[in-house]
């Protein structure tokens, strides 16, 4: 009788609630920091929480990966409720710690008896809808039968076509997080620039810069990112995830996608707190599967 395959994922894979629950994967919080008091992201912290205390310190909240003892537990449960072959997929390891301590976790598990090739750790080089993506596959594969060792080789080749970037509105949390330089700051707040980050083999990089307002620069990244790539992009799913309060921008961009008549599957989500302290209010991205 096959074994049951299951997933499990952090907070910051930025899927609501209620698709987490359909496809039965627990998402482990990440930790924040504000003021010296730790709050679970997703659970009990806000982005505007974040945006206050940031704005009134002047320093990022500080976070906190998932901790090899959460993992203990989730493990544990996992197997304790029959799992067969557990997947774990998570924020880059080179953006958290909570890759390694997953993988220390594994080690404990198999000193209690459960054996390593059970364990799935995977390093998804992603972060927010782009882990998504994975999970959201991996699942589909664990439905239709495939073993975990396809499985994993079918989810490792396919997060090398992933497409994760998004624009921010201000460098200012760039900034306060040490990826943007003071002099740079100054001069791309007076010329009103919006860097496109992109998400390259694990770490986030700036790419091309927009000038003008938020609304206007969001429609010229989508028109160098989706409307003249459409061609190199799988129609089943695109992302737009994003940390705007007002979501009127967010409305116009997936009216736009929808008119492409091209995607199967728009899916809008909102970043979590963990996200929001580094890339601040008003960021926006499309986050899409490329073509083989």
């Amino acid at each position: 009788m096959p074994q049951e395959i299951r997933f499990l994922t952090d907070t910051t894979c930025d899927l609501p609630a209620q698709t987490l629950a359909e496809l039965n994967i627990p998402a482990l919080p990440m930790h924040v920091a504000l003021g010296g008091q730790d709050h679970l992201d997703g659970v009990d912290v806000t982005r505007q929480q974040l945006y206050d205390y940031a704005k009134r310190t002047r320093q990022l909240p500080k976070t906190a990966a998932v901790s090899e003892q959460q993992f203990l537990d989730a493990f544990t449960a996992a197997f304790d409720g029959g799992c067969g072959h557990l997947f774990y997929l998570g924020l880059s390891s080179l953006l958290t710690s909570a890759y390694q301590n997953a993988l220390a976790a594994r080690e404990e598990m198999a000193k209690r008896g459960i054996e390593r090739e059970r364990i799935h750790v995977l390093d998804s080089r992603q972060l927010s809808t782009g882990t998504a993506h994975l999970l959201i596959e991996g699942s589909a594969m664990a439905r239709e039968g495939l073993e975990p060792g396809e499985i994993e080789r079918r989810l490792k080749e396919l997060k090398r076509r992933l497409s994760t970037s998004f624009v921010v509105d201000t460098l200012e949390y760039l900034h306060m997080g040490g990826r943007c330089s003071s002099v740079a700051y100054v001069a791309g707040s007076m010329l009103r620039l919006h860097p496109q980050i992109n998400m390259d083999d694990g770490a986030m990089h700036v790419g091309d810069k927009f000038r003008g307002g938020i609304a206007r620069c969001i429609e010229q990244y989508e028109k160098k990112m989706v409307e003249d790539k459409l061609k190199e992009i799988e129609p089943r799913r695109i992302f737009i995830t994003h940390t705007c309060e007002d979501e009127t921008m967010v409305r116009e961009a997936y009216e736009r996608l929808k008119a492409l008549g091209y995607f199967e599957d728009i899916r809008i989500t909102e970043a979590g707190a963990t996200i929001s302290s580094h890339c601040g209010p008003n960021t926006l991205g499309f986050l899409y599967i490329r073509r083989a």
